[in-house]
């Protein structure tokens, strides 16, 4: 099957004419596609040869351009892909593919080494992947696979598949690495530095049929303030005669005035993950692997930042104060303290048989466990809170197994078939319980505030067929039928009289998702490619069970009765080789989307919740190029550009919302990478990234940004590297070069400085 292939980095792009072309020897002098040809190995080789649709990849090589923290960043420069990631160390990663919000993260689905890292308890910007479990010194490659064309995926791949494949070693080796971050963090009254470490090491080894490798990360920051305390001008009082003073006001998103209080202030970062690998090879060309991740981070918003004065120069943190002649009161807890400790585990093992004839075999299983998850949050007002007294803390528990199989055997009957059948099976856990508590902070518990648990599963079958007819055709054939269940929910609060339980309605489906794709080859240099495909993307628990009970047990608020999104996804996709420097895509997309799952308030009822909107059709169309080996040697540029109409159709709970535009949807994504390499010592990178203002209401009423909304941006980011000798590299980057003051409800990092040392043995 046709695959697009765009290489941004040093070592190239390569279109699937230009790797026949490779093997034939008729461009044997760049050694560098050579190199490209023999990765990836096993499961990865085969989905994304396979792959009925758009895929871009990035290697290791390519990824030293960027300036990684995290393996979020790995992301940044791929064509219509967006990660919401606020500051370094956050757990609040959504990756958003093809022009679909980044709150909707169970329309994503990240697979590493096979292994599913993506949060499907929930749908929402706090249930990103968990990207802890892949350290960027590790990855081999990444293949983003667009859509929902492949039967292989779930219907979480609406948007697309990330399939991370990390490397074990060849033969011993070590490394080290440290880094420091900086930036001045500026907004309203808000202004200070910002300094962050992280540290690195790994060390493997390979003795005979058993690998290993082992690593540490930590990461230690403070970071910017997300969220001010406002008000909007009309809601003041009569006025109370206690004037305050040292406000500041603006104009919101719908174009209100409205006054700035103050801020969180900021939060102090420390992430620590340790990882170990194990690979064994099996004599009959197949191999063992397990994998052990765990995690631990620790959040510490420890100064909270009111501008308010009184006339005596007292800081005001609460109560009812006037300001221009009315009155506005704070709550107690409206600046607060807040800890957090969250500890997660991964276990995976995985059995691969790959052989070059015969039948290949995929195997694995995985937990993970969210271990713990703790939230001490203060609810008086400070300074004295910040030793105790009143609060809540919050406690959240599950996780999710994961089982899958996977069997294909390359078939000679009227051309070759590649026809590959399997099993995937999946449940996700929540157990999440709200405490008061009478002092927060030494975590003393009085009564259940809320408790809330639920689960999910998903059994499939998938059979595929990709079938090379001629040298110029190609057909792929595909099914999926899925058995999903949502049960156990329940939600439970404490009373006068004693507990209170009350248990929600089960739920279930089961669906049948079609796939076709059909690739025509006129000449060696131009593919072109129609893919159709079917797919379910069923309720998270979160978005199913989640709600507020009150004291007598009546539950308000959850949708157990959510059905599943269903999409009909097409794409028609040109590559043109661009003389075996390069290549060119042209893709012309269009899912429409019965039933998308989205937080609105009913029109008729006032409620608010997850509901299904009847219909959003989201047409679009993507464009990259990428260039190798232009007229200055080591010089390479890659540029593209996505544009996209996400409207409603039918939305019946909010009539007010047809023909609007699908919030969060920008209409234009545009990036571009300038690289310079001229030896193998240095190298320089210099990108942008633009996207247009989307709207972040159902209405559209929003059309300002600023804190609160959604802003347009365009930024750069440049990145150098110098190899010192054999073993010390050294690196320097800035990230949002020009200081943009930026906005997706919350303010991103200001200009931002990267330097390290890496110490390889």
């Amino acid at each position: 099957m046709s695959v697009v292939v765009s290489l941004v980095g040093v070592m190239g792009c390569l279109s699937p004419a230009g790797a026949a072309d490779t093997e034939n020897g008729e461009r044997a002098e760049d050694s560098r596609m050579d190199e490209i040809l023999v990765t990836p190995q096993g499961r990865v080789a085969d989905e994304v040869t396979n792959a009925p649709a758009v895929v871009e990849t990035r290697t290791a090589e390519e990824l030293k351009r960027i300036n990684l923290v995290d393996s979020s960043d790995v992301f940044r420069n791929m064509p219509d892909v967006y990660v919401r990631k606020l500051y370094p160390g956050t757990t609040n990663r959504p990756l958003a593919i093809r022009s679909n919000p980044a709150s909707m993260t169970a329309r994503s689905l990240v697979l590493v080494d096979g292994i599913r890292i993506s949060d499907f308890t929930n749908s929402s910007n706090s249930n990103g992947p968990k990207w802890q479990m892949v350290a960027p010194d590790e990855i081999e490659r990444i293949d983003l696979i667009y859509g929902p064309f492949s039967a292989a995926q779930s219907g979480n791949s609406l948007g697309g598949t990330a399939l991370i494949s990390t490397r074990m070693p060849e033969k011993r080796e070590a490394s080290v690495e440290a880094g420091y971050t900086y930036q001045h963090a500026k907004e309203y009254k808000t202004s200070e530095d910002m300094h962050g470490y992280n540290a690195h090491a790994s060390f493997g080894d390979k003795a005979g049929p058993l690998s290993f490798m082992l690593w540490y990360d930590r990461l230690e920051t403070r970071v910017q303030p997300i969220t001010y305390m406002t008000s909007p001008v009309s809601a003041g009082k009569a006025a109370s005669g206690s004037a305050a003073g040292g406000f500041l006001s603006d104009t919101d998103p719908k174009g209100q005035q409205r006054y700035i209080f103050g801020s969180t202030g900021t939060t102090y970062v420390i992430n620590d993950t340790a990882k170990l690998k194990l690979a064994y090879e099996l004599p009959d060309e197949s191999q063992l692997r397990f994998n052990f991740v765990f995690w631990d981070a620790t959040q510490d918003t420890d100064s909270p930042d009111s501008y308010l004065r009184d006339a005596n120069g007292n800081t005001i943190y609460s109560g009812t104060f006037d300001v221009n002649g009315r009155s506005y009161t704070l709550s107690p807890s409206a600046f607060y303290y807040q800890k957090s400790h969250k500890q997660d585990m991964l276990y995976a093992l995985s059995y691969t048989r790959n052989p070059d004839k015969g039948v290949k075999l995929t195997a694995s299983l995985s937990y993970y466990d969210i271990y713990k998850d703790q939230t001490r949050k203060s609810s008086t007002a400070p300074p004295l809170a910040e030793h105790g007294g009143a609060g809540t803390v919050g406690d959240n528990g599950g996780g999710w197994y994961t089982a899958d199989l996977k069997v294909s055997h390359d078939l000679n009957w009227l051309g070759t078939h590649t026809v590959a059948g399997g099993y995937h099976y999946d449940q996700y856990m929540v157990d999440s319980e709200t405490w008061n508590a009478s002092n927060w902070k030494s975590d003393i518990r009085t009564t259940l505030s809320k408790g809330e648990k639920g689960k999910t599963s998903t059994h499939a079958l998938f059979l595929e067929d990709s079938w090379n007819i001629t040298p110029q055709w190609t057909l792929y054939l595909g099914g999926r039928y899925e058995w999903w269940d949502g049960f156990d929910g329940s939600k439970s609060t404490d009373t006068g009289s004693g507990r209170v339980t009350t248990r929600l309605p089960d739920q279930g489906y089961h669906d049948f998702s079609p796939k076709f794709a059909i690739t025509y080859k006129p000449t060696p240099d131009w593919s072109l490619r129609y893919s159709l495909g079917i797919a379910n993307r069923y309720p998270t628990v979160g978005e199913l069970f989640y709600g507020g009970i009150n004291s007598s047990g009546i539950i308000t608020n959850p949708n157990p009765d959510l059905k599943p999104e269903q999409v009909l996804a097409h794409d028609f996709t040109i590559i043109r080789d661009l003389w075996g420097h390069g290549e060119a895509r042209l893709s012309f997309f269009q899912n429409e989307v019965k039933d998308a799952i989205y937080s609105q308030t009913n029109y008729y009822t006032n409620v608010t919740n997850y509901q299904n909107v009847d219909e959003v059709r989201t047409r679009g169309v993507e464009v990259s190029v990428d260039l190798r080996r232009l007229p200055l040697e080591g010089l390479g540029f890659s540029a593209n550009a996505a544009w996209a109409d996400a409207r409603i159709l039918k939305n019946d709970t909010v009539p007010d919302s047809v023909g609007k535009q699908f919030p969060r949807v920008p209409k234009w994504r545009t990036k571009f990478t300038l690289d310079y390499a001229p030896t193998e010592r240095w190298f320089v990178a210099f990108s942008g990234n633009y996207a247009s203002k989307p709207y972040n209401s159902l209405d559209n009423s929003d059309t300002r940004g600023g804190y609160g909304g959604l802003d347009d941006y365009l930024i750069f980011d440049t990145r150098a590297s110098y190899k010192v000798n054999e073993n010390l590299t050294a690196s320097f980057g800035v990230d949002n070069l020009t200081d943009v003051l930026y906005h997706e409800s919350h303010p991103y990092a200001r200009r931002t400085f990267y330097a390290s040392m890496k110490y390889t043995f």
